[in-house]
């Protein structure tokens, strides 16, 4: 999995008055509403808002984006109910924080390595040397559990989703598994009763309510996204005079997705941005002659089969990965037989 950064931040820890980078894009027919949600699910699924900011209130919110303070109470409920976000009284709301890290600090970890490591070449061991016993001692210290530790991803769509685990997997040891399913899965039932004998489960840091309706009694790990290398690459490579259609899977992150292909393509002038369900979006596809959709509107493939697609894919947050899941793992192949 290729490390890449974080997108800069759309939200730090504020004084009130502060204008909050929320926009609304009135002329794109989808509600407002809609619109400030999806903006700031993306936000925390993707890390752009990090956990633990503070939001605006709703009236400084309502009033920086001149909309209803009805509209923006409405959201900002919503979200509490997903667990998204969080209150505390007489100081605000916040973005909600991540669980703790299960198992030992990995941080702590790498330090306690590191002056060994230091150590070892002041009395003049070589780093090869160094290499050799470590790999020995963990070698003779690896008796976790026979069959390895299973990670169930839960996701919204099937092929991303079996793509998201596979770069996962690449994270894990060679005995531990990972396996994709979507929330409609197991909805439906399918596969259910064998999820829930996973050891550690994640969900779309967006979907970790739902998800954890399922599994009652399990504690459910929120792992984010951020755009993988190749998406950024392939819109970062886009001729200046391509005319992009840009369509998205659900109307109410059509803003915060046009804002995202925007941020990779600034140098592309004419988009044209709908999303899958609308009643304009063939006559948005035939006006242009690139495509870029979202995860979950394969089907415009169908549509314009001669037109050139770029999917708009993301990646497991490999900080996510480092913080939440690997001690998860850890914690989980430590209580497994000896």
């Amino acid at each position: 999995m290729t490390l890449t950064p974080d997108p800069a931040p759309l939200l730090q820890d504020a004084a009130p008055g502060t204008d909050w980078p929320f926009t609304l894009d009135r002329s794109l027919g989808v509600p407002l509403g809609a619109q400030l949600r999806g903006q700031i699910e993306y936000g925390i699924a993707c890390g752009e808002l990090p956990r633990g900011a503070r939001l605006p209130s709703v009236r400084e919110l309502s009033q920086n984006l001149a909309v209803a303070h009805v509209t923006v109470a409405q959201v900002y409920k919503d979200l509490l109910a997903q667990g998204l976000i969080v209150t505390a009284r007489g100081r605000g709301t916040y973005v909600a924080e991540l669980p703790a890290p299960a198992g030992p600090d990995l941080g702590r970890l790498h330090q306690l390595l590191g002056d060994a490591l230091r150590q070892a070449e002041s009395e003049g061991y070589s780093v090869h040397q160094v290499r050799g016993v470590l790999n020995l001692l963990l070698a003779q210290a690896d008796r976790g559990p026979a069959d390895g530790v299973t990670v169930l991803l839960v996701g919204l769509f099937a092929d991303a989703t079996s793509s998201y685990a596979a770069g996962l997997q690449a994270a894990l040891r060679p005995g531990d598994r990972v396996q994709a399913v979507t929330l409609g899965e197991l909805r439906q039932g399918h596969g259910l009763a064998q999820a829930r004998q996973a050891d550690v489960v994640l969900a779309l840091a967006h979907r970790l309510a739902e998800t954890r309706a399922l599994f009652p009694g399990t504690e459910v790990l929120p792992v984010g996204f951020i755009p993988s290398q190749p998406t950024r690459a392939a819109l970062a490579a886009l001729s200046p005079l391509a005319r992009l259609a840009v369509v998205a899977t659900f109307e109410e992150f059509l803003p915060t997705f046009l804002a995202g292909v925007k941020r990779f393509a600034p140098h592309v002038q004419a988009l044209h941005a709908t999303h899958i369900q609308a009643d304009t979006l063939l006559d948005v596809l035939d006006r242009c002659d690139v495509v870029v959709y979202a995860t979950g509107s394969e089907l415009v493939r169908t549509l314009t089969p001669h037109k050139p697609m770029l999917e708009y894919r993301h990646i497991i947050d490999p900080h996510d990965i480092e913080r939440l899941v690997l001690p998860a793992v850890l914690a989980r192949r430590k209580e497994g037989p000896l």
